[in-house]
């Protein structure tokens, strides 16, 4: 069997893999998270169609996030519109992702202050959670006009896996919870009894920084609620089957704390290859003991030019543990710089350069090849 597992340049930002291999007599996919625009959509558009792909048997949105579900949404409205058109179009055979809202999300307020400072800051959370919040339920909708099956898996309540020729084990989330949930916790008010508040400053005081903290914490959730799975071939050598890829969306200290402390996951999370949570992040993506627990030999940062990611500690984390770092863009940003800002070209393959990271395997010798050849990072992150 022939097993590709391709993290794509997303042209923008934000997280994309396809895995294709061989059930039975044809060729089977499974596509996790979509990047986060249409220029996302596209390039995974493009891939399927340079691999022969016309239908999806899996389709995984690992969280809300915006640039994950953004770019699924555009892809599967596409897919929508051509079917109504009576053009071909890439069908979807089964769907898991984060619960969707139960209630109306609700506008935000205060919109025309400006986007300086804590209060500005504060409505660009809110902003941001309440957009991706209502892109997942947009993205549902179109799934639902296409008849496409939904789950919602947990390892409370893990769907049925169907394939025989790669073995799928669902280590994250413990459970589920409704998106608009972690709305309310981004709108929530400061209780009135509050210390400290004497005045009406003090009160704007108190609810911009309540609301800067409690939106930051819903963010959070929303990252911790990320589906991680891990993959692997279930036929082939012994050398194939020790070729296992950890998807981890943007699993942050508190998933990996309780994947850790949940002795079956505990035992799950070693893996050759790691998609790095969180596209590098060091503050709330991978921690030094999950980090120690995987031991990758390769480790994949999905990466754009936002946020000043990938950040140093966690290169330098992965690189002490002799990782192979592969990026799939570099972040050159001017206005966020990241670690790799001031990395010499010489060190950096994906300097100008941005690529699809491809793993391609033979399961009958466990054989790999790795594409582009020579991405390694050759910068010494411990120096």
């Amino acid at each position: 069997m022939k097993m590709n597992v391709a993290f794509l340049d997303c042209r923008s930002h934000g997280d994309c893999a396809v895995i294709t291999f061989t059930e039975g007599k044809r060729k089977a996919c499974i596509v996790v998270d979509g990047g986060e625009d249409k220029s996302s959509a596209a390039a995974l558009s493009s891939y399927l169609q340079s691999e022969g792909i016309s239908a999806i048997d899996l389709m995984v949105g690992t969280h809300i996030d915006s640039d994950h579900i953004n770019g699924l949404k555009h892809f599967v409205q596409e897919q929508l519109k051509k079917k109504r058109s009576n053009k071909p179009h890439v069908a979807i055979k089964e769907f898991w992702g984060p619960l969707p809202s139960q209630e109306r999300i609700p506008d935000v307020v205060g919109t025309d202050v400006p986007e300086t400072g804590i209060l500005g800051e504060t409505i660009t959370w809110r902003q941001y959670v309440i957009q991706s919040v209502r892109q997942n339920d947009d993205l549902f909708e179109a799934l639902g006009e296409l008849d496409v099956p939904i789950h919602h898996p947990s390892r409370a309540a893990p769907p049925k896996v169907r394939f025989k020729s790669v073995k799928i084990e669902l280590l994250g989330p413990d459970v589920q919870i409704p998106s608009d949930h972690i709305v309310k916790k981004a709108l929530s008010l400061p209780p009135p009894t509050a210390r400290g508040i004497r005045s009406l400053e003090d009160l704007r005081a108190a609810v911009s920084d309540h609301a800067t903290a409690t939106a930051v914490q819903a963010k959070r959730n929303a990252n911790n609620q990320s589906i991680v799975l891990r993959i692997r071939p279930a036929t082939g050598v012994a050398a194939a089957k020790a070729w296992t890829f950890l998807l981890t969306g943007d699993a942050e200290e508190e998933a990996w704390g309780e994947m850790l402390s949940h002795s079956p996951t505990e035992r799950r999370l070693p893996a050759r290859v790691l998609k790095i949570p969180h596209h590098g992040s060091a503050a709330n993506g991978i921690t030094a003991a999950g980090a120690a627990k995987v031991k990758p030999k390769y480790s994949v940062n999905s990466v754009g030019q936002k946020h000043g990611l990938p950040d140093e500690g966690t290169l330098e984390l992965l690189d002490g543990l002799n990782s192979a770092i592969l990026c799939t863009q570099r972040n050159a940003s001017s206005s966020h710089k990241s670690a790799c800002h001031a990395v010499p070209s010489a060190d950096c393959p994906a300097k100008g350069n941005p690529a699809t990271v491809r793993f391609s395997l033979d399961t009958a010798t466990g054989k790999c090849s790795i594409t582009p050849a020579g991405r390694k990072c050759r910068h010494d992150w411990r120096a």
